[in-house]
């Protein structure tokens, strides 16, 4: 009988032994999860501020973050099938041992993969820091570009408007000169020939028309008169030479 006694209060040590090993295996492992799940935590927050000043790297730190979401929920999953193992301790210690090395494994292989992406996401905050103040750069000399470019823009906007002004007063000066596509034309009311009329242009500091587009031909045809234009053949006859020495063409060029 006593050495029965001390065979069953043997066995309940052992067990009680066993008992206490388990709790302190699972408070271990509790530990560790929550270590992991704040460090977890304050990597999320650095993604975060890393996206917002990187947009181009959202959708690849986006496919990240839903990889580690998910190695994560199925890591808390087997922990939580782990304590409902653990509170059927005395019945299923096989399975719990089998469930325990399981999740060492997958534990070990996330501290591996949290291991690189620390080193990945170290890399790729440096490589953003520096595009980040490239742009930044970039930004603030385009900024005194556009600042030129827009008092650049008022000084010709000026000058034009001036100009205009200026050509404006200089039409309604000059008597029977017509503005036309950036030149100015003579229309005179005395019937002349060729030469007297050429004669004329050339002491009004101009020249008999020479028309180089259907535009120019159409404005002079709006007058529906009998005009002389720059086009003889006195130096060959037959070969017609505009009076700035160009030949004639048959037809306009665009």
């Amino acid at each position: 009988m006593a050495a029965a006694e001390r065979g069953r209060k043997l066995y309940r040590g052992v067990v009680v032994s066993l008992g206490l090993l388990c709790l302190l295996q699972a408070a271990l492992i509790i530990f560790l999860c929550l270590a992991l799940y704040n460090k977890v935590l304050d990597l999320e927050a650095s993604f975060e501020t890393l996206t917002e000043e990187r947009d181009e790297l959202k959708k690849k730190l986006t496919d990240f973050d839903h990889s580690y979401s998910t190695s994560y929920k199925r890591l808390t999953e087997e922990r939580d099938t782990l304590k409902k193992n653990l509170s059927d301790c005395d019945n299923k210690t096989l399975d719990f041992e089998a469930s325990f090395k399981t999740l060492t494994e997958e534990r070990d292989e996330l501290k591996k993969n949290l291991t690189d992406f620390d080193h990945s996401y170290s890399t790729s905050y440096k490589r953003l820091t520096e595009e980040r103040d490239t742009l930044k750069r970039n930004l603030s000399d385009c900024d005194n570009k556009t600042l030129d470019l827009e008092a650049s823009f008022k000084t010709l906007t000026e000058e034009r408007d001036e100009l205009k002004k200026k050509l404006t007063d200089f039409v309604h000066d000059q008597q029977g000169w017509v503005y036309f596509n950036g030149s100015f034309y003579y229309i005179s009311l005395d019937t002349k020939t060729w030469n007297e009329s050429r004669t004329d242009c050339l002491q009004r500091g101009a020249d008999l028309v020479v028309v180089n587009s259907e535009e120019e031909q159409e404005f002079i045809n709006r007058y529906r008169k009998r005009m002389w234009i720059g086009l003889t053949d006195s130096e060959r006859e037959g070969t017609w030479k505009w009076v700035d020495g160009t030949p004639l063409t048959t037809r306009f060029t665009h």
